[in-house]
């Protein structure tokens, strides 16, 4: 009997069944990439990292770059919003994780592998690929998601695993031209560096704006404009409340995902709200869910940050 990752549909690695993306993204992504394709030939570089004029990433910083991302980590604490972890799950996932949680009865965060830190060169260079359309980063940004990903692969059983990427609106896509993390992971893909056994798919999707979960009307939403700038500066509860119920398995994938093992895959990880809302949407599909990878963390809060934080929440009534 063949295995149930066999039987999943082929749709090519890529959103709209397109290697690239164009088909997904039409003539304004079209139209997008060739502006940015137009503005690198007139327009000066400079290196995202120190400035150093005709270079994107001079060697210096390349360097720097790769000495952040070369030792993946496990990057779960402080991720408040993280789910738990499958209880039928492996027992480690690239080291010791974090310390245990005191007040949670033993119940662990779903294991989340980091390629770096979000800060500094990282943080720069992910910012400049994903906004500025320096798309001439995606090879060192590549190998450092690869490495995180053998990382996280190698503790896991022998045996087929989905990689999962957390999907980008279509508003975001328009708006580059490209998907930044699909760009990456298939690159991945297309060159065989993926780790073994390991498979691409993209089974999640978001919802209709104007569409809450349980499938009903939640409004007119071309008269209530979405939220500019996706989760960026809200706080945990907020990015809980933006991503909610936002997402849903693709049509073609219903059914399928029964005893699947998945990895999420996305580019930063900051409280965990939206890779809990992927995987609830895998979850419920009947898909175990190993763990995560992202390329950067950002640094848990201190001592005194979360003490603040455990105040405000007490102070609102929601601890």
């Amino acid at each position: 009997m063949a295995h149930p990752i066999r039987t999943l549909p082929d749709d090519g690695g890529a959103p709209g069944g397109s290697i690239d993306g164009s088909r997904y993204g039409g003539i304004p992504a079209a139209a997008g990439r060739a502006l940015r394709g137009f503005c690198a030939l007139i327009l000066p570089t400079s290196c995202v990292g120190c400035g150093r004029h005709d270079t994107s990433l001079c060697r210096p910083c390349r360097r720097a770059f790769r000495r952040a991302t070369v030792r993946p980590f496990r990057a779960e604490a402080g991720a408040g919003s993280l789910p738990l972890r499958d209880s039928d799950g492996p027992e480690s996932v690239t080291g010791a994780p974090p310390a245990a949680d005191d007040a949670g009865g033993g119940f662990e965060p779903l294991p989340v592998v980091a390629a770096g830190t979000y800060g500094g060169v990282v943080a720069r260079v992910l910012l400049a690929f994903k906004n500025a359309g320096h798309t001439d980063l995606a090879r060192p940004l590549a190998a450092a998601l690869g490495g995180a990903l053998l990382a996280a692969r190698a503790d896991l059983p022998a045996g087929p695993c989905l990689l999962v990427p957390v999907p980008t609106r279509g508003r975001s896509l328009r708006r580059r031209g490209y998907d930044p993390l699909g760009l990456l992971l298939d690159g991945l893909r297309r060159r065989g560096e993926l780790p073994a056994g390991s498979l691409l798919a993209r089974p999640v999707r978001h919802r209709h704006p104007g569409v809450r979960l349980d499938g009903r009307p939640a409004g007119i939403p071309w008269i209530a404009p979405a939220r500019q700038g996706g989760q960026k500066g809200l706080g945990r509860r907020g990015r809980q409340e933006n991503v909610a119920g936002s997402m849903r398995v693709r049509r073609r994938y219903r059914g399928r995902l029964e005893g699947v093992q998945c990895f999420v895959v996305d580019d930063v990880l900051t409280t965990g709200a939206t890779l809990a809302e992927v995987v609830r949407v895998l979850r419920a599909e009947g898909a175990a869910v190993a763990g995560a990878v992202v390329l950067a963390a950002t640094p848990p809060p201190s001592g005194a940050e979360l003490a603040y934080s455990e105040f405000r929440r007490n102070r609102r009534g929601e601890g």
